[in-house]
C-alpha cells in the first residue's frame, strides 16, 4: 500500500516535470524523491511517465493515478480540518503576497489564523503580482493573495475584498474641491510602479482609452517611497487611499479627483482546487475578516476629502 509521502512525490513529480522541483516543494532531498517514486512506479507494475526523459509527460495510467492523487491529498487535507484546530498537525504554510497586501491587512491575517490553528506557520513571500503567481504555478506556494488575474485551470480564484486606489500629487499641483478630467493629469510626470503591477497595467489601459502618452517613469514597488517622491514634487501617482491617510492628513500629499475615476482593485485568495480545496476556504475566510478589521481600523474617509 502507497503511502502520503509517495503520493505526495509522485504528484508533484507530474504535476512539476522534475525530481528537483518536487522535492524543493517537498523539503526532501532529490535522492528521497527519487526513491519515492521508484516506489510508486513499482506498485503501479505499469509505467506512468513517456520513456523520453521528461517527468511531465505521463501515460495514461500516469494520468489516471494523477487524478486519484489528487482525491486522496485532498481528502487527508480536508480530514485535517475536521480534527479542529487543537489537533491540527505543525504545518508550515507557504504564502504569497504583493507589498500592499503585506502592509495592511496580512498582519491581522497571522493573528486571525494563529488564534484558529496555533500549531501553523507561514512563511510569506512578498513580491509583484505575476512572479507570486508564477511561483504558486509550480507548486512553491501553497496560497496567493493577488489582484484579479485568470487563473488556469486547476487553481481556485476567491474574492478577499477591494482596495480603492486615487491619484495623488504634491498640494498646490492641482486645486482643491476640484474634478479633473484624467487627461489632465498627464501634463504631469507619472511615477509608476513596475510593469509586473496590475496598477501600473490597469493605468495604462486608462491612458489608452483616454488617448493620452504622459511621461511615465518607475519609482519601484514601495509605496511609502512612491510617496515621498509625489510629496518632493516628482510626479503624480495611482496609489492605494487605505495607505496613505496619514499623509493626507498631515498636508504632504493631495488626493485629487478625477474623470474616469481611479479604480479599485479586487484581490483574491489563489491555491491549488484539487489539493488545498477544504483548507482554501478556511484561509479565504480568515483572510476576508482581516481585511474587514484592517479596513475599519485604519481608513477614515473624512481624511480624503480634500
Amino acid at each position: 500500500m502507497l503511502t502520503i509521502k509517495q503520493i505526495q512525490a509522485f504528484y508533484w513529480v507530474s504535476r512539476l516535470g522534475t525530481l528537483s522541483k518536487a522535492a524543493d516543494k517537498l523539503h526532501i532531498t532529490q535522492s528521497a524523491a527519487t526513491k519515492r517514486l521508484k516506489e510508486v512506479e513499482n506498485a503501479a507494475r505499469l509505467p506512468l511517465f513517456e520513456n523520453d526523459g521528461r517527468k511531465n509527460r505521463l501515460t495514461q495510467k500516469g494520468k489516471e493515478l494523477v487524478k486519484e492523487s489528487e482525491n486522496i491529498l485532498s481528502l487527508v487535507d480536508e480530514l485535517d480540518m475536521l480534527k479542529g484546530s487543537s489537533k491540527l498537525p505543525a504545518r508550515t504554510l507557504h504564502v504569497g503576497l504583493t507589498e500592499l497586501s503585506a502592509q495592511t491587512w496580512f498582519p491581522d491575517f497571522i493573528m486571525l489564523l494563529k488564534e484558529r490553528y496555533p500549531s501553523t506557520t507561514v512563511r510569506p513571500e512578498v513580491e509583484s503580482s505575476m512572479p507570486i503567481y508564477q511561483m504558486l504555478k509550480e507548486g512553491k506556494l501553497d496560497f496567493a493573495f493577488l489582484p484579479d488575474l485568470h487563473p488556469e485551470e486547476g487553481l481556485a480564484k476567491i474574492a478577499i475584498g477591494s482596495v480603492p486606489f486615487a491619484w495623488f500629487a504634491a498640494p498646490g499641483v492641482f486645486k482643491r474641491n476640484q474634478i479633473y478630467a484624467l487627461k489632465d493629469l498627464s501634463e504631469q510626470t507619472v511615477i509608476e510602479q513596475n510593469a509586473n503591477s496590475i496598477i501600473t497595467e490597469i493605468c495604462s489601459q486608462l491612458w489608452e482609452i483616454e488617448g493620452v502618452q504622459p511621461v511615465r517613469i518607475h519609482g519601484g514597488n514601495n509605496v511609502n517611497a512612491l510617496a515621498g517622491l509625489i510629496s518632493a514634487g516628482m510626479g503624480i501617482s495611482c496609489l492605494p487611499k487605505q495607505m496613505l491617510q496619514r499623509e493626507i492628513g498631515m498636508g504632504k500629499l493631495q488626493l485629487v479627483d478625477t474623470i474616469p475615476a481611479a479604480p479599485e482593485v479586487t484581490y483574491h485568495c489563489f491555491f491549488h482546487r484539487q489539493l488545498h480545496s477544504a483548507l482554501g476556504f478556511t484561509i479565504t475566510d480568515i483572510a476576508r475578516q482581516a481585511y474587514s478589521r484592517a479596513s475599519a481600523n485604519s481608513f477614515d474617509p473624512n481624511l480624503t476629502k480634500t
